[in-house]
């Protein structure tokens, strides 16, 4: 069963797809979204497409840098200042719906005669992540999990063979990337292996299948303590630092990787090995990809897989006139009407029944590996206080990796530091 869950952005400028011949529409709908280049690219065509098919109203496509932008939208909805209709992250919906910052969609006005209809269309639990109370808020457009991209070329010349020698487990990982990490002198000039170091919402997509691999959560049950610095937390967090502290096969000094660009030094190959989404398959272009394999996350015990899996969707400022909300759900429902196209476009597939079936489909770049570690995909952490969390865990993982503080002592400064944000209102 596919589920829909967090990290990834491209773009560090914006784009606008304006209207079609002057004075031709009668509304305007702004459309925000974070930056990712070939989603982005593919959005604004479906823009320009929409002109062409009606006259009424004229799009203004916005694109943002991804962490900067869920900040960004996060403020302009709660100060009543935000666009008509945005694309938002899974984790940031508990936190959207909790502060009305997001309208119920209609079902009828997307397409289906009801919210049971329309769910019957969506892979099982595919609108779950988008739902309060019987209600859609979002309609997914991509969903997406993290795999490890490799390099087929170093492999080969460390003498392994990159369909059969790729690591399935942790401990694989660190004896493989001892093969395949190159020094000049004490300097690492190729990273073996390397996680994402550069955004909260990376660490969190990359830490806690990690930790759930091991047992642990970052939050209680009830989702108003931190349990992160458990022994889960520690063995999950000492693992994620092994690599850089005692194994030596990565040096996270001599990433070049920026959060615009976070998997630049695989794009590079500068490092052999990394953790990424579908999406990159079309953000590396076939040129790249020539050189590169896809296959499932490591797991700490491959008999009991547990992945991480995340999703984007579009949603409808509540605040605005019950006209403009009716052509933002048109609008959506024009922008799904071709699956297909998504896959070839961005390399996410949306999440609807049938999906696999489609001609063509099953011929995309490493789709079986995305599906199977979607199959055993988590979302991260569900809480209003998201963004807080995912913080506190990015910097308990910096305090660990790059100052090599205890990680127990590390993760129980992030508990202290999260039960203060699940304290406050």
């Amino acid at each position: 069963m596919w589920r829909i869950g967090l990290v990834l952005a491209l773009l560090v400028g914006g784009l606008a797809s304006g209207p079609g011949p002057a004075g031709a529409q009668s509304m305007k709908l702004t459309w925000w979204e974070h930056a990712n280049p070939p989603h982005n690219e593919y959005s604004k065509e479906l823009v320009a497409r929409y002109h062409r098919a009606q006259s009424k109203v004229a799009v203004s496509y916005e694109v943002f840098p991804m962490t900067p932008y869920f900040k960004k939208v996060t403020v302009a909805m709660s100060t009543k200042t935000g666009p008509d209709m945005f694309t938002v992250m899974d984790p940031l919906m508990p936190t959207f719906i909790e502060k009305k910052m997001m309208a119920p969609l209609d079902p009828r006005s997307l397409g289906h005669a009801s919210m049971d209809d329309m769910k019957s269309k969506y892979l099982p639990g595919a609108l779950d992540g988008y739902m309060a109370e019987g209600k859609l808020y979002a309609l997914p457009i991509v969903s997406g999990t993290m795999s490890l991209f490799l390099n087929k070329r170093h492999f080969e010349e460390a003498g392994l063979d990159p369909d059969k020698d790729y690591p399935q487990t942790w401990d694989q990982l660190a004896r493989i990337g001892k093969k395949l990490v190159k020094f000049e002198g004490d300097k690492m000039v190729r990273e073996a292996f390397d996680f994402a170091m550069h955004s909260s919402s990376w660490t969190m997509s990359q830490f806690e299948p990690i930790l759930r691999q091991f047992g642990g959560s970052t939050l209680d049950p009830t989702g108003r303590r931190c349990t992160v610095n458990s022994e889960a937390g520690v063995k999950a967090m000492r693992l994620r630092a092994s690599f850089a502290l005692e194994y030596k096969i990565s040096d996270p000094t001599v990433s070049v990787a920026t959060h615009p660009l976070p998997a630049e030094d695989l794009a590079q190959g500068r490092v052999s090995m990394f953790i990424t989404h579908p999406g990159s398959v079309a953000q590396f272009g076939p040129e790249k990809m020539k050189d590169l394999k896809v296959v499932p996350l490591p797991q700490v015990d491959p008999k009991k897989p547990v992945t991480h899996f995340y999703g984007f969707a579009l949603a409808v400022n509540p605040d605005i006139p019950a006209d403009r909300q009716k052509a933002a759900h048109e609008l959506m429902r024009f922008l799904v009407l071709n699956p297909k196209e998504w896959l070839e476009h961005t390399a996410y597939p949306l999440p609807i029944k049938g999906f696999l079936e489609i001609p063509g489909v099953r011929s995309h770049p490493y789709i079986d590996v995305f599906i199977q570690d979607m199959s055993t995909g988590r979302f991260v952490t569900r809480s209003p206080k998201f963004t807080e969390i995912a913080d506190a865990m990015h910097r308990a993982m910096e305090r660990v990796v790059l100052n090599r503080v205890d990680p127990k002592r590390s993760l129980d400064q992030a508990c202290q530091e999260i039960d203060l944000a699940l304290s406050k209102p």
